[in-house]
């Protein structure tokens, strides 16, 4: 690794801020010195993509044909 690099992305970052790339860069750099595998918010899977846990039991309770009133307790007083 080019420690003189690291240091100077390091400089940079506490100063002026980096861009993207070289955000990345240093990234990549602080990950190798640690040995970890390195992935930035591009190669993460997007939140979106992902069911929320409240969206998966609003659509069981829908498919089981009973949906609470919004701000009404779970299990209705029979």
């Amino acid at each position: 690794m080019d420690d003189q690099r690291f240091e100077q992305l390091e400089r940079k970052r506490d100063s002026e801020g980096l861009s993207d790339e070289e955000a990345d860069e240093l990234g990549r750099m602080m990950a190798e010195r640690a040995g970890k595998p390195y992935a930035n918010a591009e190669d993460r899977p997007s939140l979106q993509d992902e069911p929320v846990a409240w969206e998966e039991e609003a659509k069981r309770e829908e498919e089981a044909g009973y949906l609470p009133p919004k701000g009404a307790a779970e299990d209705p007083a029979p």
